[in-house]
């Protein structure tokens, strides 16, 4: 029996097969992105409805707060088409790709 390696360095939350470290960087990135995404559309799209209220008629200003608001709800909709788009792929290839387990067939 061969004695395994392990890595102390290393989180215990990855895990220690070949490759699957990198897989669950790419899907910690992934998640982070998303959840950084959703707060960043919830500010923008506040912002940008301060900035409409407080137009005062000014049409640079709401057009200003309009490209805000269109800006975070094009945001918000590339974040659920990715979202979307993970789900698809978990259910056409019957992986879970946001929680990547590799067998260890060696």
């Amino acid at each position: 029996m061969q004695n395994e390696i392990i890595n102390s360095a290393i989180s215990s939350q990855v895990p220690q097969e070949a490759g699957a470290g990198l897989a669950f960087y790419i899907a910690s990135l992934w998640r982070t992105v998303v959840t950084v995404g959703g707060i960043a559309f919830i500010i923008y799209l506040v912002w940008g409805g301060i900035e409409y209220l407080t137009s005062g008629g000014d049409k640079t200003k709401i057009a200003d707060a309009q490209t805000k608001i269109t800006s975070s709800v094009i945001g918000i909709a590339i974040l659920v088409a990715s979202y979307a788009i993970t789900l698809f792929i978990q259910g056409v290839f019957k992986i879970n790709i946001l929680k990547p387990i590799f067998p260890n067939n060696l």
